[in-house]
């Protein structure tokens, strides 16, 4: 059966500019769709998307480069985007490792965030989806969802009596 085009597939109106700060790493990381696309491929759930799927998403998403020790999330609020780390790593206040896919939950239930930021020795690459874009994704990439289902997103359930 044919998968009939739907929002992914409509084409990019504008090209999305760098977000924050453009520091000299910041610019230094301009990725290029294919890189984008081969870089989120590295990303557990977006491992099971086709390479067309990739291939859109990459062209709608936006590459950042995080110096070592910079705030990627402030905290205290929903997470306004989905970040997919590339390269390097991104810690909690306590130091831990934060993952490679942020945000995914707090978009879904519009729950506040974590304060993370950048690894101080390594800093992070990071490409970034917007919420729409990720809705989107939900709705049209079922493996994509059964993806965030196996990294343990789920709904929290009532613990047991």
């Amino acid at each position: 059966a044919r998968r009939r085009p739907g929002r992914l597939a409509r084409p990019l109106r504008r090209r999305r500019r760098l977000a924050g700060i453009k520091t000299a790493e910041t610019i230094a990381f301009a990725p290029t769709l294919v890189e984008r696309a081969f870089a989120l491929r590295t990303v557990s759930p977006f491992d099971r998307l086709t390479p067309a799927e990739l291939v859109l998403l990459a062209d709608i998403a936006d590459a950042r480069a995080y110096a070592p020790g910079e705030v990627v999330h402030p905290g205290g609020l929903p997470f306004p985007r989905l970040f997919a780390v590339v390269a390097g790593r991104v810690v909690d206040e306590s130091g831990a490792p934060a993952g490679s896919l942020l945000g995914a939950l707090s978009l879904i239930r519009h729950t506040d965030g974590p304060r993370l930021v950048a690894d101080p020795a390594t800093g992070a690459r990071i490409i970034r989806l917007d919420r729409g874009p990720f809705f989107t994704i939900l709705r049209e990439c079922p493996a994509f969802t059964l993806g965030l289902l196996a990294l343990g997103l789920r709904p929290a359930t009532a613990s047991p009596a």
